[in-house]
């Protein structure tokens, strides 16, 4: 099965293509982790049987195949000699949305959504025509089919609409640095997906192998020095004439967004420095974050970008909804209304509203 699409993938260190390894080769790489002569490449040592595993083509650096899941995060992959470790410190920022994903955000609630979901999304019944609706330009501006669709960190797949991006592709191609997201990935696509867990800043894909991507509301929460060069990441995988989606967020600079949240954003901001005063003076340091989050402003990141094309994914951020868009307040009527308005006006909104969607295709 991994040989139907092993090329398109690249060892992160060495850039060097992967093969998998022969039974003769598993053997002897489980006879090092059992006589703890093998390292993971940030020093920990590995111990764990692999029935599965590539090697990049000069033989330095093994990636192991865990339930189904390809291991490609550089400090994961297998070394059998000290001088091959990295000499690197782990990133903070990426470890903090990691932790997040694997312990809370990939977790079903008792009304079995994900956890991710109840916090980032207005799950009510008032809203799900125009996030529905949201959700479908995504797919309206990829290519109709093809064989490899890379969904970048997709998650869980959790929303069903989800799964029609990829109808008329041969693969899904999931990435993410979550491994317990890859797990529920794989439980619901099963053989149509390619489950690589990675750092989207360091794509371990070749170049020009993806027919499309997709990217929703990700590139926020990568470091803010890597956020363009993953972009660029992304762009570099596609195919000539392939076409990529990515739903960024504006936040504090959505002009739209500022006036109508400004009250509800000044006690937002008091509540927060208030708790913080609280944790240093009883804890002495301050509130720990959750999650890492960072937006560039439109006149920063879009010049910076490959050449695209601006549109809209959805002008109106969760919290706007969650206040103002109320059934007894005539909520889907106002919604249907700043869809209709998002559709005369996609660039407009892409500049003023919540959620950018570019649009990329492969020159």
């Amino acid at each position: 099965m991994i040989n139907n699409w092993v090329h398109i993938l690249r060892c992160p260190i060495t850039g060097k293509s992967l093969r998998l390894l022969s039974l003769e080769e598993l053997a002897e790489l489980n006879h090092k982790a059992a006589r703890l002569q093998l390292w993971h490449a940030n020093g920990t040592t590995f111990t764990t049987a692999v029935i599965d595993a590539l090697i990049s083509e000069d033989h330095q650096y093994v990636y192991p195949v865990i339930d189904g899941i390809v291991i490609l995060l550089k400090e994961l992959a297998l070394v059998d000699a000290p001088g091959k470790l990295l000499q690197e410190d782990p990133n903070s920022d990426k470890q903090l949305v990691r932790n997040f994903y694997d312990e809370q955000g990939w977790i079903s609630t008792t009304s079995g959504d994900y956890t991710d979901a109840v916090i980032y999304e207005d799950l009510r019944p008032v809203s799900a025509e125009y996030i529905q609706r949201c959700h479908e330009r995504v797919k309206h501006n990829l290519l109709p089919s093809g064989e490899f669709l890379l969904d970048a960190a997709s998650g869980a797949i959790q929303f069903d609409v989800y799964h029609s991006y990829a109808e008329q592709y041969t693969y899904r191609v999931c990435v993410d640095f979550s491994f317990k997201a890859l797990l529920e990935a794989k439980r619901k696509i099963g053989r149509k997906g390619i489950f690589l867990l990675c750092d989207i800043a360091n794509l371990p894909l070749q170049d020009n192998t993806m027919d499309g991507f997709i990217s929703l509301n990700t590139v926020n929460h990568i470091p803010a020095h890597e956020q363009v060069h993953s972009v660029y990441e992304l762009y570099r995988a596609l195919k000539p004439g392939a076409k990529g989606v990515l739903v960024y967020e504006w936040f504090k600079y959505s002009v739209w967004m500022n006036v109508a949240l400004l009250p509800f954003r000044a006690v937002n901001w008091l509540k927060n420095r208030f708790l913080d005063s609280l944790s240093k003076l009883f804890f002495d340091k301050k509130a720990p974050r959750q999650l890492y989050y960072f937006v560039h402003p439109p006149a920063v990141f879009l010049p910076e970008l490959p050449p695209h094309e601006l549109k809209i994914w959805r002008s109106l951020s969760v919290r706007f909804m969650r206040y103002y868009v109320h059934s007894w307040l005539g909520g889907k009527a106002l919604l249907n209304w700043v869809f209709r308005y998002e559709e005369r006006h996609p660039e407009t909104c892409g500049r003023k509203g919540e959620y950018p969607m570019m649009v990329f295709t492969k020159r």
